[in-house]
């Protein structure tokens, strides 16, 4: 379901918001010492905000990625 806006061909997977650990590169850098869950989800509704903003329409979420589905469902 779309707001009319049409479809973009790009989306935004949410496992490394929702599974800090599925990040294997550079995470500690990324995501500092806080990584208590009103952060994670600060940081992943900050992104899902950036992408909207953006255009993207298209979010995937699964209940394998951690807190996504919790923190697409609050946002």
């Amino acid at each position: 379901m779309t707001d009319g806006a049409p479809l973009t061909p790009i989306g935004l997977g949410l496992a490394a918001l929702g599974r800090p650990a599925y990040i294997t590169a550079g995470r500690d850098d990324d995501l500092g010492s806080d990584r208590g869950v009103e952060a994670m989800r600060g940081r992943a509704h900050a992104m899902l905000d950036a992408a909207w903003a953006r255009g993207i329409r298209f979010i995937d979420a699964a209940r394998s990625y951690g807190r996504a589905e919790e923190f697409l469902g609050s946002w």
